[in-house]
């Protein structure tokens, strides 16, 4: 059972972490080729329709993963209903595109990008079903020749002069190209057929989640919307620069440990004890890698924009510095929602995450126009200071994960990351170091000083995380 645990974790962080790698490449050749305004506007038409997907993908994947048996009627279901939704959303993006702008190459972008939503829906089942059965390794397969695919397609794009439309083919051919793996990796024929109480008792179960999941991704996707209306595409792309660099550890490493968590948590869902400890563990573990990352990114900053991505994105440096904070206080209740999902109480935040999201995009929408992309940064992190005690109130209520454990589990990293982060500010102004030497010393007093910080806070470390993922 352990090694099956650490096969599986092996394979998810494969994926997570060959994504960040891909996924670096192709940013820094956008920052590169694109302008901050090019950038901009692919990032709003990717917003929109990455947002509707991600509406879709909650209903379903999540519920089916959840199930106690997946068989072939819940899975034709759960294809063909979203194949049909998916199609229907393709005309009705175009038209609504026709309708908003006059500019026909703004009208093709949108009608281009919109055919991504079919192919994300169409690969829900075989995502879940693998996900179900542990298949981690077709699932890492798929995603990174996938982004492999995207990438060298994106870039080519953009190397052509073609501007926006290089965001745009890379996210299409990705999915194109993940769809085409998960149908080869698993060659059924799914038979046209929709059972129509199942569906309803899919959309029943999968419709908060969906809520959670679209309140939480609009964060991501639809402040570039507002911001792009009020403050212009230069502060989307300064903003999207910013929220790329955050997303590129976040997305990948929260990703791996959610999609392992998910189904971990479900087995346990009926043992309380053991659910609360697992949650706890992995709140623990969890911290003790992302706080430091997080924090570390916003004390390196500034050398990470200039010194990579060059002088022009210079306005990014303090939204970046305000993202990891809101990232780091974010990954002290990561499982929160995962948790709420396992135990089918996921209704419990709704309206928490519905009112705080609304909250942030008000903030945006007011004073994106005065303060550009630091409106953005900041009623994200207003949101994330307000979401989080709500979320832990949701945990308790549902299983009794109290403030306690909540303390417990993350007092060790948060104390260890501000103990670093003045050791670096201190003796970052001593050093007398420019350029790439500045950043590998600040880097490595930080690390040396967070090992050292949270090694006096719990000696035993390495012993009980090694407890993660062979016990329980």
């Amino acid at each position: 059972m352990a090694n099956h645990r650490l096969v599986t974790l092996i394979w998810i962080f494969t994926e997570k972490f060959g994504l960040i790698f891909l996924s670096m490449i192709t940013f820094v050749a956008y920052a590169r080729l694109l302008s901050p305004a090019e950038l901009g506007v692919g990032t709003v038409i990717i917003a929109i329709i990455e947002l509707i997907g991600l509406v879709y993908s909650s209903v379903l994947e999540d519920p089916l993963v959840r199930l106690e048996r997946l068989e072939d009627k819940h899975i034709s279901t759960a294809f063909w209903a979203a194949v049909l939704v998916s199609l229907v959303s393709i005309v009705v993006i175009s038209g609504a595109a026709v309708l908003y702008t006059p500019d026909p190459v703004l009208q093709w972008m949108t009608a281009v990008a919109s055919v991504k939503i079919l192919f994300t829906m169409m690969a829900r089942v075989y995502v879940a079903e693998m996900r179900r059965s542990g298949n981690f390794r077709a699932l890492a397969s798929r995603t990174l020749l996938g982004k492999v695919c995207g990438g060298v397609g994106g870039i080519a794009v953009a190397l052509w002069g073609l501007g926006a439309w290089a965001v745009i083919a890379q996210a299409v051919i990705m999915e194109l190209v993940s769809i085409i793996v998960l149908m080869r990796a698993d060659p059924r024929r799914i038979a046209f057929h929709i059972d129509g109480p199942f569906l309803r008792e899919l959309l029943k179960a999968g419709a908060p989640v969906a809520i959670n999941s679209l309140s939480s991704q609009t964060l991501q996707r639809g402040v570039n919307v507002v911001l792009g209306m009020t403050a212009g595409t230069n502060a989307v792309g300064m903003f999207n620069m910013a929220m790329r660099i955050i997303d590129l550890p976040r997305t990948a490493i929260y990703h791996g440990l959610i999609s392992y968590a998910l189904p971990a948590f479900a087995r346990r869902s009926a043992d309380q004890s053991r659910l609360l400890a697992i949650i706890s563990d992995s709140t623990a573990v969890s911290g003790f890698l992302l706080t430091p990352l997080f924090i570390g990114i916003a004390l390196t900053a500034h050398d990470v924009i200039l010194l990579i991505f060059g002088a022009k994105w210079t306005e990014a440096i303090p939204l970046l510095q305000v993202l990891a904070c809101t990232a780091a206080i974010g990954n002290t209740a990561m499982y929160a929602t995962t948790a709420l999902v396992a135990v089918n109480r996921s209704h419990l935040t709704i309206k928490a995450e519905v009112a705080t999201t609304l909250l942030a995009l008000a903030l945006v929408y007011s004073f994106g126009s005065l303060y550009g992309g630091m409106a953005a940064a900041l009623a994200l992190l207003a949101r994330m200071l307000l979401i989080t005690p709500l979320q832990i109130r949701g945990l308790n209520t549902a299983i009794g994960y109290g403030w306690r454990r909540f303390f417990e589990s993350n007092y060790r990293s948060v104390v260890a990351s501000l103990v670093m982060a003045a050791t670096v500010i201190v003796a970052s102004g001593q050093l007398g170091l420019q350029g790439y030497l500045h950043l590998i010393c600040n880097i490595g007093i930080g690390a040396m000083t967070y090992a050292v910080a949270y090694s006096v806070l719990h000696p035993r470390w390495p012993q009980e995380f090694k407890t993660v993922f062979t016990a329980r």
